[in-house]
């Protein structure tokens, strides 16, 4: 540390005496600043930021049963053609009505936990607002437990995008808290449910994360999934995909699905989803969507998935760098097409 006093052989005026000072202060409320926007390295958020609406927690049932036998081989599995998108031939004599924009999210957000060490979560929730973003899919999302600090991540990241929040926890009892999906939207949400999908015995739970939201004068159906990773995983990822496909065909309402699939654009699994739903980055992508791992990013699993209600702005679709988890992030823009549209 410098002397207070100034020494008198030095021809130096009284002010070189508190100009280092300052500058130390200076130094000390950014690096403050830096710390309340990008999180502290172990530190705790609070989920204080107004009057965000409670976390809702999604009631849990179980996938229905399978309609294939469960031993046979994924090499027999037969899969339709994806779908394809639908085209629009307005009649020029039939009305405009105007369409609906959503600008759609998926984030794999690492547990809140950063990858450069510590709690990271606050940085995750100011990627999340940069987006701006109407509907968003998270997976990977903690509640109480030790490693991301006790947090109650679903409430923390509602409160601090000001964004409704859904909870769909899988495993419970983990760490001292709770583990699984969430949802944040900017509509209200009319009702949710969770649907436990199958796994390999004593392997991590899944479930599919369902939120009714109402748009306006409407409501559509936006899921949150997170198949299962692993080599040994392929023939539950294909179990689960066959069961998720199950739930979207019995919607009747429109229909967005956004996950990290573990899976690549040519595995069963997404091929098997492909039959009823669009791929955004097919179909509106700008690069090559790739998303793990974040840093250098050489594969794409995490998806924007929807039904021929919407149709994807050009372009629309990207990657977005992520300063915190392990995974990039995934944003589009939908537009849900008007109802009657002639």
């Amino acid at each position: 540390m410098p002397d207070d006093q100034p020494d008198p052989r030095l021809d130096i005026s009284w002010r070189s005496g508190w100009l280092p000072a300052l500058a130390v202060l200076v130094l000390a409320a950014v690096f403050a600043v830096a710390v309340w926007i990008f999180g502290s390295p172990g530190g705790t958020p609070s989920a204080s930021f107004g009057s965000s609406p409670p976390v809702v927690t999604a009631p849990t049932s179980t996938a229905p049963p399978m309609t294939t036998t469960p031993g046979s081989r994924h090499r027999h599995h037969r899969v339709r053609h994806a779908l394809k998108p639908v085209r629009i031939h307005r009649d020029p004599s039939c009305p405009i009505r105007p369409p609906t924009l959503l600008r759609v999210m998926q984030f794999n957000i690492h547990a809140g936990v950063s990858r450069f060490g510590g709690v990271g979560i606050a940085r995750i929730a100011a990627e999340i607002k940069a987006a701006r973003p109407d509907l968003v899919s998270l997976n990977e999302v903690d509640d109480g437990t030790i490693r991301s600090g006790g947090t109650d991540e679903p409430a923390y990241l509602g409160a601090a995008t000001g964004l409704h929040a859904v909870y769909g926890p899988n495993l419970f009892g983990y760490d001292g808290g709770r583990f699984g999906n969430a949802i944040l939207s900017r509509f209200p949400i009319t009702s949710t449910h969770n649907t436990r999908l199958p796994v390999r015995p004593h392997s991590e739970p899944r479930g599919l994360l369902e939120a009714t939201v109402r748009i306006g004068h409407r409501t559509i159906s936006f899921y949150s999934l997170h198949l299962t990773q692993g080599g040994r995983g392929v023939l539950p990822r294909i179990r689960q995909a066959e069961a998720v496909s199950r739930v979207i065909r019995s919607s009747s309402q429109p229909t967005i699905l956004a996950g990290d699939l573990n899976s690549g654009p040519g595995d069963l699994p997404v091929r098997i989803l492909r039959q009823y739903l669009l791929d955004a980055q097919t179909y509106g992508g700008h690069g090559r969507g790739l998303t793990v791992p974040e840093a250098a990013p050489r594969t794409r699993i995490d998806y924007i998935l929807y039904d021929n209600h919407f149709a994807p702005l050009p372009g629309s679709t990207q990657a977005l760098p992520s300063g915190s988890s392990d995974h990039r992030s995934v944003s589009t823009e939908l537009v849900l097409r008007a109802k009657g549209q002639c």
